[in-house]
Formats: structure tokens, sequence, C-alpha cells
């Protein structure tokens, strides 16, 4: 929700570029800065492709668990976001709460990267966005079903998809519907960007026509 759209468009058109230039990554833009990677959720490609992403940028990465920091010993968030500041060019974090994350953000005067939370997964929802974009000319008018439980990637698709006037129609079972505050936000969204978000319950239904 940090982006409006000309900056999603603009970030996965960038993404795109970057991708297609292999190795040579526009002079190494990370090139002597350090990036903190604190995940207290463990992560198989989220940690691989962030220290990749990283190197290939120039950068170095410090991993960090909670037993690594004084989070294990019960130090305020807001401290370690200070501190951490002070050394970090950015903070990577993959988390429980959505409330950590943001504490992190609000005390920190890097940027702070959300790598997951039970609520929210933006950076997969990017990672879609970007794989539509490769396989279409347009994002516009394009249609995506979501099959399944409105978990944290489905609250990020549905903001995600919204504000690049995608339609997308989720299959949820009763009960297992997305985050109601995301489901409003991007509705209205979608309003302004000429796409659509809407809720089945019939998975074959939600398929009918999709692209992705």
């Amino acid at each position: 929700m940090d982006l409006e759209p000309e900056e999603l468009a603009l970030l996965l058109d960038r993404a795109i570029e970057m991708k297609s230039s292999g190795e040579n990554l526009s002079g190494c833009p990370l090139m002597g800065k350090s990036v903190g990677i604190l995940f207290e959720k463990a992560s198989t490609r989220t940690r691989v492709s962030f220290e990749v992403g990283i190197y290939q940028l120039g950068g170095q990465s410090i991993f960090l668990s909670p037993r690594d920091v004084h989070l294990s010993r019960g130090e305020p968030l807001s401290d370690t976001a200070r501190v951490l500041s002070r050394y970090l060019s950015a903070l990577v974090v993959r988390t429980y709460s959505q409330e950590t994350v943001e504490i992190l953000a609000e005390y920190s005067s890097v940027p702070v990267i959300n790598a997951l939370t039970d609520l929210t997964h933006p950076c997969q929802a990017l990672a879609d966005l970007m794989t539509i974009k490769e396989n279409r000319d347009s994002l516009q008018g394009t249609k995506v079903a979501w099959l399944g439980d409105g978990n944290n990637v489905a609250n990020s698709l549905i903001i995600g998809c919204s504000m690049a006037g995608i339609d997308l129609t989720l299959a949820c079972p009763e009960g297992y519907d997305p985050d109601t505050r995301f489901l409003e936000e991007g509705i209205s969204r979608a309003e302004r960007s000429g796409g659509s978000v809407q809720i089945l319950r019939d998975p074959v239904q939600a398929c009918r026509e999709a692209h992705f």
C-alpha cells in the first residue's frame, strides 16, 4: 500500500530491465552498502533470493536471526531499529506479526522491506505481477484467478492487482476470505484503475477465461 500506481509500474519495468541485463546490473547500485536480513521466520527461497540479489547489485548481506540480536533478550523493537539504522543501508524483515515490521519501519532511518508477515507478502505479489507483465502486452485487462484461502499472499495480490487494472477473482472456501481491510481497499483501488476484485466459492467459475 506504500506504492502509487505509477511507482508500481516503474518498479516492474525497472525489475524486468535489470533481469534482462544479466550480470551487468547498471553499475552495481548497492556497491559499498550493507543490507541486514532479519528473519524470525525461516525460508528457503526468500532468503536465497534476497542474498543473491543483494550480491548481484554489489552489496553485502548480513543475516540476523532473533538469537543473533538482542530481540531474544527483550530489547525493544524501536531500539533495534535505531541501532541497525546506524550500520545498514536497508533492512529486510521476515516475521510473524505485521506490527513488528511496521514498528521497525517507523523507528528506522533506512528503508525496511517487508519480506513476509502473517498478514502480507508484498514481494511475492510484486514477483507475480512481474511474471504477468513479462508474458502479457499489458497488465490492464488481464484476468487472474486465485484458488485457496485468503492468506497473506492473497491480501497483497489484491492490492497489487487492483492498482494495476487487473481483474482478480478469488475462489476461497467459506470462512477463509482475505482480510476485510485489504478487500475493501482493493475494491476501491480497482474502481480507479479499471480493474476488479471479487470473491467466489466455485474454483471452476473463478478460473473461467483467466490468463493466470
